[in-house]
């Protein structure tokens, strides 16, 4: 890498790179724009080479060369930077931990030649930035003195390689059945639980102990959108919930674009009333029951404040088993007693996350029963007042009177 003759100019020779017949490559001005070299991040810049270079020079270093060679059939697979760079991805990671190196600690540069293209090659050389074989005889580290890559390491490389070669067909398969598991349903509930178990012991430790604990409370306001995200995340860990959840959801939207569209000013009116009674709707609201609401907007905002209520009812059960270590005081080294109480608190939270998901449908479904029945009646009773107040007045004729004006006539 210093001499006159060295293998940087070698291997970047323009007649190597290029070739005879370069024109049919699409890479031809690519490589023309930077230094022809490139390792596993990519093509590298003349600043990153000078670098590198510098690096190879310093201290005691041994430096490897080698070549990868393609024949005709496969040579297509390397006939670009892009190929070539996923190939060095790929191949050289694995190499240098089965050869005994850190790969974090290796400088690796590549060139692809092309002046030969029937058989299109890479050559390739590495070094470590530092030495990092342990000195036996003294303290630190010392280079590797014979440099020598066991030759188990190189068959390796070459499985790898001749394994690259074939294709990406156990690749994709490979990618298929890994598709497949994610789409599972059992892998997708029990995504679920453990989302909802995150972030419900997240929001345990977020919301004060002196808090109401009730969705529709004001000091619930800067939670409300974390306990919706728990609530439809458990929902979803039961896949008859989750259906019922999605249409009943869907079936508000409907109809409550369905409502505006051929009432107008009229519902306006009635959601101008009502929002000033939503977020009033607490304890009381539980009193009244569904029958109380009369608009599709309350009816969505309670059915929301009903699962969130839930939500928070179990919230409250992690927040009152979780034990914490007091930051004020000093614990030993491998406290039993601190353990003892850790894996009691783990065990109980567990417990009730456990059987949280284990009724789901019982706790959930009946809301989304009630509120659906309570859709259609509001349906109906706003519909029904509708007509009547725009109904055109009957005009009654007057009764006749008995007087000689009119008498006999």
């Amino acid at each position: 890498m210093s001499g006159a003759d060295n293998i940087y100019k070698y291997i970047t020779t323009e007649g190597k790179i290029y070739g005879e017949e370069a024109k049919k490559f699409t890479m031809l001005k690519y490589l023309q724009k930077s230094t022809g070299v490139f390792n596993q991040d990519g093509m590298l810049t003349k600043e990153q080479v000078k670098e590198m270079r510098k690096r190879a020079q310093m201290g005691e270093k041994n430096l490897w060369h080698g070549f990868i060679s393609f024949n005709k059939e496969n040579s297509q697979q390397i006939d670009d930077p892009e190929k070539c760079i996923a190939l060095i991805k790929q191949i050289f990671g694995q190499f240098f931990k089965d050869a005994g190196f850190n790969p974090d600690n290796m400088d690796l540069m590549c060139a692809l030649h092309l002046d030969r293209p029937e058989h299109l090659h890479i050559h390739y050389m590495f070094w470590e930035k530092e030495p990092r074989v342990k000195n036996q005889r003294a303290a630190g580290y010392k280079y590797r003195a014979k440099g020598k890559i066991p030759l188990d390491v190189i068959d390796k490389m070459t499985e790898r390689l001749n394994a690259y070669t074939i294709g990406d067909d156990i690749a994709h398969k490979r990618d298929e059945v890994i598709k497949a598991f994610y789409k599972r349903e059992d892998f997708a509930q029990a995504k679920s639980r453990d989302i909802a178990t995150k972030y419900m012991k997240v929001l345990a430790d977020k919301i004060p102990k002196d808090a109401s604990f009730q969705y529709g409370r004001k000091d619930m306001i800067p939670y409300r959108d974390d306990i919706d995200f728990i609530a439809e995340t458990i929902i979803s860990t039961d896949r008859k919930t989750f259906q019922a959840d999605m249409a009943f959801r869907e079936e508000m939207d409907k109809k409550e674009k369905v409502l505006q569209s051929i009432m107008g000013n009229y519902y306006k009116q009635r959601l101008k009333k009502d929002n000033t009674f939503k977020e009033y709707m607490t304890d009381a609201a539980d009193i009244a029951g569904v029958k109380s609401i009369e608009t599709i907007d309350r009816l969505r905002w309670d059915y929301r404040r009903r699962l969130g209520n839930i939500v928070l009812k179990k919230v409250r059960e992690i927040q009152r088993e979780t034990y914490k270590r007091n930051p004020c005081r000093k614990y030993k080294t491998n406290d039993k007693n601190l353990k003892r109480k850790l894996a009691i608190s783990s065990r109980k939270v567990r417990g009730i996350m456990d059987g949280l998901f284990g009724s789901v449908a019982e706790l959930f479904s009946p809301e989304t029963t009630n509120y659906r029945n309570r859709l259609r009646e509001i349906e109906e009773e706003m519909q029904a007042e509708y007509e009547k107040e725009n109904r055109p007045q009957e005009t009654e004729q007057p009764k006749p009177t008995n007087s000689k004006w009119n008498w006999g006539k």
